[in-house]
């Protein structure tokens, strides 16, 4: 029997950072922590397309948040017209964990590359396929051809789990492209597992991406 271990969480504090930066005493420690997580789960609930967010607090009351999307349309608008909506939708959340608290709320939304990718961005192609009723294979294929082409990166692994094609038992399918070294803690290997919901069910996806090098001097 295999001993599985988180690849993110192998690597925190050698190749990969906390996705939350700051400090807490013992009795505001859980408060933080639920806030956190909470801010994560709506937002990535409302808004499709968001890779990551990074938390940063410094004092009390005064909150950095950073949004690493691939479309920033989704979110501020095509000129960024509704950053200031966004940024008050934020704090109503956040209002809903602590009543009756003012805070500084400093928001950055982050776009990507069209030459790179993270796991997160992979598996929001793949859902959204197989949420339109496409065979598994051919959403592979798609994504192989035509995504993936575009992009840089040294090796990829997917995985898709549950009633493939309507199937009346569950089963697991992968596919693996390039070199993908788990026990190597420089690697850059991103991971993320999500859900598609489907009319057969629910099938899970987990995808392993190994980030390109980045050219030196750049």
């Amino acid at each position: 029997m295999g001993q599985k271990v988180h690849p993110i969480g192998f690597r925190l504090g050698i190749s990969k950072m906390h996705l939350s930066h700051w400090f807490a005493q013992k009795e505001d420690y859980s408060k933080y922590l639920f806030e956190d997580n909470l801010l994560r789960k709506t937002l990535q609930k409302r808004y499709n397309g968001i890779e990551k967010i990074e938390i940063s607090r410094k004092i009390e009351d005064h909150l950095e948040i950073k949004i690493y999307t691939e479309k920033t349309d989704i979110l501020i608008g095509p000129r960024g017209e509704n950053l200031t909506k966004f940024q008050q939708e934020i704090k109503q959340i956040l209002q809903k964990h602590r009543k009756n608290s003012s805070r500084k709320v400093r928001l950055y939304v982050l776009g990507s590359s069209q030459t790179s990718a993270s796991a997160s961005f992979i598996a929001d192609f793949l859902i959204d396929l197989l949420e339109k009723r496409i065979p598994y294979r051919r959403a592979l294929n798609l994504l192989f051809n035509r995504k993936l082409k575009k992009l840089q990166f040294n090796g990829v692994k997917i995985q898709i789990s549950g009633r493939l094609n309507g199937a009346e038992i569950a089963r697991r399918e992968w596919r693996r492209e390039g070199a993908l070294p788990l026990q190597t803690l420089n690697a850059n290997i991103d991971y993320i597992s999500k859900q598609a919901h489907t009319i057969y069910g629910i099938l899970g996806i987990k995808v392993w991406f190994f980030h390109a090098p980045t050219p030196a001097g750049s």
